[in-house]
């Protein structure tokens, strides 16, 4: 008789299992991922009950009417239980597809007239301040994020203003100019931030830290402070990188026309520039420093420092010109 009874309450447990979860999630405050989890799990094990009926059936007599009810009853708890042991793994991918969401809504703009667009945010280290270019990229559109200025990096560009060498201080003086000219840009919108963070050593670590703090990208010139950040999964903009992707794109066969600065490494070579700074080195063409020639480019390198193309003179007025006092062919 005991046993029959501890049956019956055991069933009966069962079967209450699932109304007492959902009163205890509106009562008692459960999450809403619990809640969800614990529908799913019951919506899973009803449908795997419901796969099972066709066979439960088969059972002879009164089993096989009550046996789908009941591995359902059995089935309901069961699913509860293993999909709220999945929560952790459910929060985590759902943490991970917010973060990539949120880094490419950060690198998105959508202006529409004179309304601002969902914008991300950069925050911007010395090196990039001081480096000079990031106000013409500023004027120029390109950068489609609000600027986060440290208050602690503004803090060091006044020290290195105020430095005793003159070559640092007209650099610091002359980075507040161009702090001074990105601040009064209708393009960008510049927010200067407060926080310090004084357990941290340096100004490098201070700059990682606000821009994990903010979820933002970090702007910067810095070839070792750009690695660490790549280690420390943050984005980087590197203006450096920037300048390197947008110059000037020569193949080989191609011809450009420009000045010869200075003798080149080799003998008989000439170095000259192209606009963007990329380095020309033109064979035979020493003894013209100081002309326009035509070059047909004939090899492109890429190097660490850049790209380098490889050229020779397709004029051939600059060819003759060139050529060394000497070494022409006697009339005879």
């Amino acid at each position: 008789m005991n046993a029959r009874r501890s049956g019956m309450a055991s069933l009966t447990g069962l079967l209450l299992w699932p109304i007492n979860f959902l009163r205890q999630g509106v009562l008692q405050g459960l999450s809403t991922v619990e809640l969800l989890l614990g529908g799913f799990g019951v919506v899973a094990a009803l449908v795997v009950a419901a796969l099972l009926t066709p066979a439960l059936n088969q059972i002879p007599g009164a089993a096989g009417d009550f046996a789908p009810i009941g591995v359902a009853i059995l089935l309901v708890p069961i699913g509860i239980l293993v999909s709220l042991g999945r929560r952790p793994e459910v929060e985590r991918f759902f943490r991970g597809v917010r973060e990539r969401t949120d880094t490419v809504t950060g690198a998105m703009v959508v202006p529409t007239g004179g309304v601002r667009g969902a914008r991300g945010s950069v925050v911007v280290d010395t090196s990039a301040i001081i480096d000079g270019r990031l106000a013409d990229i500023v004027g120029s559109g390109f950068l489609l994020a609000d600027l986060i200025v440290p208050r602690f990096v503004l803090d060091e560009l006044r020290r290195v203003a105020d430095s005793s060498d003159p070559l640092k201080r007209r650099r610091g003086r002359h980075g507040l100019e161009l702090l001074a000219r990105i601040q009064s840009s209708p393009r960008v919108r510049t927010i200067i931030d407060d926080r310090d963070f004084p357990d941290l050593p340096d100004v490098d670590a201070k700059v990682l830290a606000l821009a994990r703090a903010r979820g933002a990208a970090l702007l910067t010139t810095d070839f070792n402070l750009d690695r660490v950040a790549g280690v420390e999964d943050l984005q980087v903009l590197n203006v450096n990188a920037l300048a390197q992707a947008v110059r000037t794109v020569a193949l080989p066969g191609e011809t450009l026309h420009l000045q010869i600065h200075q003798p080149g490494r080799e003998r008989r070579q000439g170095v000259g520039f192209l606009a963007d700074g990329t380095m020309v080195v033109v064979e035979d063409a020493r003894d013209l420093v100081g002309k326009e020639v035509t070059v047909e480019i004939h090899r492109v390198i890429q190097t660490a420092a850049g790209r380098m193309l490889f050229g020779e003179l397709a004029s051939a007025t600059d060819a003759n010109e060139a050529q060394p006092a000497g070494s022409g062919t006697a009339a005879s």
